[in-house]
């Protein structure tokens, strides 16, 4: 049975406490916390997921403009290093990383894609010499077209590792982002495995698994059929087309309870099914 554990980011403005009760009352595993270190008190974390017997499973790196690792990379490495810290400090083996600000579709002015391409695998390199430091791995992203320009496919992520050519970095998949932009998920994950360690759940809607029409049984078919053995981390999200703006929201708890609940029972259904075919 996988572990399962759901990103802290998407929730809204509730007390971190009321996350982990959420994920402790539907029978989550672990929690991803969003890498914010400045505002994140570590201490009590760290004696939240003792009380609750949660592990931190990774952080979500938050990446705006003004960590572009895409540019000249000054403050998106030392947001990096600094998230690095944060990992280590709670136990967190992998640290996601997107090489491109979240909202950008374009290069910007002045530049060219090879331009911010060259950029980012350099910056990431700088930062993946700490991350080794720290024994944390960066599992870098690729998101959909609509919300980034320059990783948008798991073939461009692989691109990107293996040009980085680090044993810090890895690569992760996000099931959202791969219904839009995968011809096939399954095929897409068998190209990747050597690389893959964390994968975000959420269905085409970006809702929780179960509510649209992405074939969960045959990606988790396919993580078996890979030996995949790391977490199963939920992301679903409200509808909204800035998807950092959710972390601003008034929470929707019902909400929340109910794709928590929804998400975890689907998968692990789906599981017990494999386990009685097999």
């Amino acid at each position: 049975m996988y572990q399962y554990s759901m990103t802290q980011w998407i929730v809204g403005n509730e007390g971190i406490e009321d996350s982990f009760k959420r994920l402790k009352r539907f029978g989550y595993d672990g929690i991803e916390f969003a890498a914010e270190s400045e505002t994140s008190d570590v201490c009590y974390l760290r004696k939240l997921m003792s009380q609750y017997d949660l592990t931190c499973t990774s952080l979500c790196g938050i990446f705006p403009e003004s960590r572009d690792l895409s540019g000249n990379g000054l403050e998106g490495v030392s947001y990096v290093k600094a998230s690095i810290d944060m990992a280590a400090a709670l136990g967190a083996p992998y640290l996601i990383v997107v090489p491109s600000p979240v909202g950008r579709t374009a290069p910007p002015p002045g530049s060219g894609y090879k331009e911010s391409w060259d950029n980012a695998v350099r910056n990431v390199r700088t930062a993946a010499d700490y991350a080794r430091e720290k024994n944390v791995k960066l599992a870098i992203e690729a998101l959909n077209r609509y919300e980034t320009y320059l990783v948008n496919s798991m073939e461009k992520n692989l691109a990107f590792v293996q040009e980085v050519d680090h044993p810090a970095v890895k690569l992760m998949a996000d099931c959202f982002h791969m219904s839009i932009e995968e011809r096939s998920i399954s095929e897409s994950l068998r190209m990747a495995s050597e690389y893959l360690v964390h994968v975000h759940i959420a269905d085409n809607t970006r809702e929780a698994a179960g509510l649209g029409h992405t074939d969960f049984k045959e990606i988790l078919y396919t993580l078996r059929e890979i030996d995949y053995n790391g977490a199963l981390t939920m992301e679903f999200l409200p509808r909204t087309a800035d998807p950092y703006a959710a972390a601003d929201e008034e929470t929707r708890s019902k909400q929340m309870d109910d794709y928590a609940e929804l998400s975890i029972h689907y998968l692990k259904t789906l599981e017990r099914c494999m386990i009685r075919e097999s």
